[in-house]
């Protein structure tokens, strides 16, 4: 490395250029014409902070920073390593200047002021983009709610200009600090450097299981036992290799190849390079510093984790938003927990999913517990006392609530982060639904398999009340409200690559399908 900084050093110093005083004024010219509205644009390269830029050069009375002896003249090769290494983070060097740059070593055409403006703008990006994430997250992902982090690049700038540290620690500091983040790079790295072959892919068509025969069968075969002698028959060998690919990729191990087997099954060193990059760009869209005490839901990964001074001490699985009920990515505090809650059923729900039952079955939903009131009084009645016939989803006029029991679908604890997307933690009483691998069964809400053991977590850290009081009140079938003096912050994520409990990275299919959208907009140039 310290080769090519050498090089980079000497080729840059020994650029042919104007004189100091004919680039500090074709930099003035070019600033001057930036903020009079002329586009960004140096060499064909189209800048991305140009009123950052302005500022800076101006505070400088427009001298070079880079080249002809500027402030940071020993530092430009550091810079340009900075640039390719951003490569490993999922940041495309061609998004700095890079070619560019590089074609100033092909070319006597570019000048030296033109040159030191990319430079100086590279950096920039780079700072903005470690520090923040290189994509708005609002601009590609609806369900994305956390705020990100903040960074002042030009104060990073003027730090780095007045001696404190070199370009590539003034960078690398940039970066999240969290274990896991490293833990992708380095995999992304370890991917990046083997070596791409093609390999069979097991082309698309019905789900096939023990029994079935033909080519399919045959390139699966191949796929999953590798080259030989294969009979092109699903027999019980190949049954188990499946079921074993099924249970590491975090898939329902029922050895039935379907769609979202095949579509993990056939998937690429490429592929696995663009979901670490969606990853990575995810957490920099996190903010830097964690509480001591937090829980984080994982909705790709259907977990739930409790972190206690800093230390993860307990998982669960969780349940998570079917595909067109989304759980969103939020971050709010847990405040209180209500034992043997009444559910308040959202209009959307009442309105697309019960009022078709009320009108099937209303006998049954009024045994779980199921009353309704007429917006604008405050008496609630079972369903079955209420004609449905003429309601439909126009004129429904009624706010629908379940009451606590064993059918009520929040089951017995219902823990309160209050958010404007109206989604929460809480039981459920379809227990078995945590037996499959793959849990996309909410509207929105996170279920989680031990809410007791949560409750008993929280209320621990709290200190209030005590647990024997608080088993007293589960015990009572009456609806109470405890809220905690220490709120505990909740951040729910979307991770299709992440570390498992022994810090391996493992992938998960990404159910919501968001993982494309962020890779496009990182490769935009």
């Amino acid at each position: 490395m310290l080769n090519l900084i050498r090089g980079w050093l000497l080729a840059l110093l020994c650029m042919p250029g104007l004189t100091l005083a004919d680039d500090a004024e074709e930099i003035r010219r070019f600033m001057e014409a930036l903020d009079a509205g002329h586009a960004p644009v140096v060499s064909g390269s189209l800048l991305q902070f140009p009123d950052a830029l302005s500022g800076i050069y101006r505070s400088r009375s427009h001298q070079p920073i880079w080249l002809a002896g500027g402030e940071l003249s020993e530092q430009v090769g550091y810079l340009i390593v900075a640039i390719e290494e951003g490569e490993h983070h999922g940041l495309p060097p061609r998004k700095y200047h890079l070619p560019a740059i590089e074609a100033a070593w092909s070319s006597d055409h570019m000048p030296v002021w033109e040159l030191d403006i990319l430079l100086t703008d590279a950096f920039l990006a780079q700072a903005a983009h470690r520090s923040t994430g290189a994509v708005s997250p609002a601009s590609i992902d609806d369900d994305w709610h956390v705020v990100a982090p903040e960074a002042d690049i030009a104060a990073i700038f003027d730090q780095l200009i007045s001696g404190h540290g070199s370009v590539l620690q003034a960078l690398s500091d940039l970066l999240p600090r969290a274990r896991e983040y490293h833990a992708l790079v380095e995999e992304r790295r370890r991917i990046a450097a083997t070596e791409h072959t093609d390999s069979i892919t097991v082309p698309p068509g019905p789900a096939l299981r023990r029994g079935d025969r033909g080519e399919r069968v045959l390139a699966l075969q191949e796929r999953l036992l590798g080259p030989g002698a294969h009979d092109g028959i699903y027999g019980p060998n190949l049954e188990a290799a499946v079921m074993a690919f099924q249970s590491v990729s975090g898939l329902e191990a029922d050895g039935v190849v379907g769609a979202n087997t095949i579509e993990l099954l056939n998937a690429s060193r490429f592929d696995w390079l663009d979901r670490l990059d969606a990853n990575l760009e995810r957490w920099r869209w996190l903010p830097r510093e964690t509480p001591a005490n937090y829980v984080r839901v994982n909705i790709a990964s259907f977990d739930l984790t409790m972190v206690e001074y800093g230390q993860e001490v307990m998982s669960m699985d969780v349940i998570v938003g079917r595909p067109y009920r989304q759980s969103p990515v939020f971050t709010e505090t847990i405040k209180y927990l209500v034992v043997n809650p009444f559910w308040n059923i959202p209009t959307r729900i009442a309105v697309q999913d019960k009022l078709p039952l009320l009108q099937q079955d209303v006998v049954t939903l009024a045994a779980e517990g199921y009353e309704a009131r007429i917006n604008g009084t405050s008496d609630y009645l079972p369903v079955d006392q209420i004609d449905w016939g003429g309601v439909t989803r126009r004129n429904f006029n009624y706010q629908l609530r379940q009451r606590p029991g064993p059918a009520n679908a929040l089951g017995r604890l219902k823990f309160m982060l209050p958010n404007a997307h109206a989604v929460y933690l809480h039981d459920t009483p379809a227990r078995e639904l945590f037996d499959r691998t793959e849990r996309l069964f909410s509207s929105g809400c996170i279920r989680i398999a031990d809410p007791e053991a949560f409750a008993q977590w929280l209320l621990k850290l709290d200190g209030s009340p005590s647990l024997p009081e608080f088993e007293q009140l589960m015990a009572r079938n009456e609806t109470s409200t405890v809220y905690l003096r220490q709120p505990v912050p909740v951040y729910i994520v979307y991770f299709t690559a992440f570390t498992d409990a022994g810090g391996n990275v493992v992938f998960r299919r990404d159910i919501y399908s968001r993982d494309r959208a962020v890779v496009e907009a990182l490769r935009a140039s």
